[in-house]
């Protein structure tokens, strides 16, 4: 099974998006050379990229809507890369538009938030920034934020949620934990006004699917929420956990780690699970690490050696 260009859009998957895109643009640029601004190729009609229509103007205008939703930093190869497809993708725009064009869109691959390698998201307390796989294929990110809500009733039924199957014995961890510590100072909500929401999205990606993997993030999103601390924006965090808030070996993590390396390059530190398989190349600026248990997760994300 394969995701439609368009899905990929929604789930995050910005650069496969722009793959996919520029794959099927290449195979149009003889067709565009004959008919300028007419529809680009069949192959664009065919396929679900998410386009009102498949002239020149129409997909670059796609285009332009992925790369600024690119989350951070893109390495220059990567830069260099899209940039030279652009252009030649560009050089078949009707002439009065191309100026514009090189003006609004390739100057987005220099901007601070894809040429700094030292831009990061901003972090946000109760946030983390976790991977999920579709149907065992399909693998992408999302962040998934915990909130403390007055009105259990008040969040939207178009937001994804995180089931309560996970959601409730995550808390609980947290909640046995803190108490094991005896920190006083902090007052434990009623467990049914913790919702957790994913981004928008990803709502009908996840909606009924196997998240258990997203136990261990969501019980990270809980503790920074109740400790009030925001959760470094370099980490991404997957993994299951027992009812003891042990974690659960994945079988394998690789398409995961592929997610990172292609669409996440200001991620460099991956918590999983102890024991998880990971088959591929990881290249040394990336650092994974495994974790036996929640507690030594929040040690590591949070740095809080005083409670280990």
């Amino acid at each position: 099974m394969n995701f439609s260009p368009k899905q990929h859009l929604e789930i995050g998957n910005y650069i496969k998006y722009l793959d996919d895109i520029l794959q099927k643009c290449d195979k149009g640029l003889e067709y565009c050379k004959i008919c300028p601004n007419e529809f680009v190729c069949s192959e664009l009609e065919k396929d679900d990229f998410g386009l009102s229509g498949t002239t020149i103007s129409d997909i670059l205008t796609v285009i332009q809507y992925a790369l600024n939703k690119i989350p951070g930093y893109l390495n220059p190869e990567k830069r260099t890369e899209l940039r030279d497809r652009i252009t030649s993708y560009i050089n078949e725009a009707p002439l009065p538009e191309r100026r514009i064009w090189e003006d609004s869109l390739l100057d987005i691959l220099l901007d601070d938030k894809l040429a700094n390698p030292s831009y990061k998201p901003k972090p946000k307390i109760g946030e983390v920034r976790t991977l999920l796989t579709y149907n065992s294929m399909i693998s992408f990110s999302t962040c998934l934020r915990c909130e403390f809500l007055e009105d259990a009733t008040s969040l939207q039924d178009t937001t994804a949620i995180l089931p309560e199957n996970i959601s409730l014995p995550s808390n609980m961890l947290v909640n046995q934990f803190i108490q094991s510590k005896h920190i006083h100072n902090i007052t434990l909500p009623i467990i049914t006004h913790i919702k957790y929401r994913f981004e928008e999205g990803v709502t009908k990606i996840v909606s009924g699917r196997n998240l258990q993997n997203a136990g261990l993030p969501a019980t990270l999103c809980y503790y920074a929420l109740l400790m009030k601390q925001p959760i470094p924006e370099n980490i991404a965090v997957t993994g299951r956990l027992n009812e003891e808030g042990r974690t659960i070996p994945s079988e394998s993590l690789d398409g995961k780690i592929e997610v990172v390396l292609r669409e996440l390059h200001f991620i460099n530190e991956i918590i999983i699970a102890k024991g998880s398989s990971i088959s591929i190349f990881i290249p040394n600026y990336v650092r994974i690490i495994e974790v036996d248990n929640f507690e030594q997760a929040v040690d590591i994300v949070l740095k809080k050696n005083t409670f280990t």
